[in-house]
């Protein structure tokens, strides 16, 4: 489980899990760390793409479905299957210090 603290410490946690998985550290991962901390509630990796580009962290749809597990593995996403096995997100804000 991963406890609060600052977004240093959560890139660390980040490059953790990337280089376990075989992956390689990008500035847009980075990024995207900072959207997640600032989702609320429950969404879909639709609304998660949106509130992304919104912030210009990515420029394609694919890197949020290319990485969303990163983030699951890593502790700072919490994933739901629903009944229809559609999946749904919710930010795991303990994972993150306060703003």
């Amino acid at each position: 489980m991963v406890t609060k603290m600052g977004h240093k410490e959560n890139v660390e946690i980040l490059r953790k899990e990337l280089k376990k998985q075989g992956r390689i550290y990008t500035p847009e991962r980075e990024l995207l760390i900072r959207v997640i901390n600032s989702m609320k509630g429950k969404y879909t990796l639709q609304e998660f793409y949106k509130k992304a580009r919104k912030r210009n962290a990515i420029h394609a749809k694919t890197t949020i479905y290319r990485n969303i597990s990163i983030f699951v593995k890593a502790g700072f996403i919490k994933e739901k299957t629903l009944p229809n096995n559609r999946k749904i997100y919710e930010t795991n804000h303990k994972a993150f210090s306060p703003k």
